[in-house]
C-alpha cells in the first residue's frame, strides 16, 4: 500500500518545510498555491499541476513561494518506517558540530 497525505499545505507569507530526506520515495502535485522546492541541491518553481520526485535519500524541503496557502497532495512508497522516516539536514549539521567540538 502507497500512503497518500491528501491536502498537505503551508501557510502563506514564507511558510517553510526545511531540508530533511527520507528513506522512501515521495511524489508531490502541486494543488494550489506557489512552491520553491530544493531537491538535491537544485531549485524549481512549483505552481498548481506541476509534480515533483523526490527519491530516497534525495534531500528536499519547499518554502512558500506565493502569496496564499500551498496545497499539495503527497505520495510515499515503500510505505515509510514506523522510527526514523525524517531525517532533517539541521539535525546533521548539530551533530557534526557537535563532534567536532570534541575533538
Amino acid at each position: 500500500m502507497t500512503p497518500l497525505a491528501p491536502g498537505r499545505s503551508l501557510r502563506s507569507g514564507g511558510g517553510v518545510i526545511g531540508t530533511h530526506d527520507h528513506p522512501f520515495e515521495e511524489t508531490y502535485l502541486i494543488l494550489d498555491g506557489v512552491a520553491e522546492a530544493l531537491l538535491d541541491g537544485e531549485r524549481y518553481r512549483l505552481e498548481p499541476g506541476d509534480l515533483a520526485w523526490a527519491g530516497a535519500g534525495c534531500v528536499h524541503g519547499f518554502v512558500n513561494a506565493g502569496q496564499g496557502p500551498l496545497r499539495w497532495l503527497e505520495t510515499q512508497a515503500p510505505q515509510p518506517p514506523v522510527r526514523h522516516s525524517y531525517r532533517f539536514t539541521r539535525d546533521w549539521d548539530y551533530l557534526r558540530a557537535a563532534l567536532e567540538d570534541r575533538s
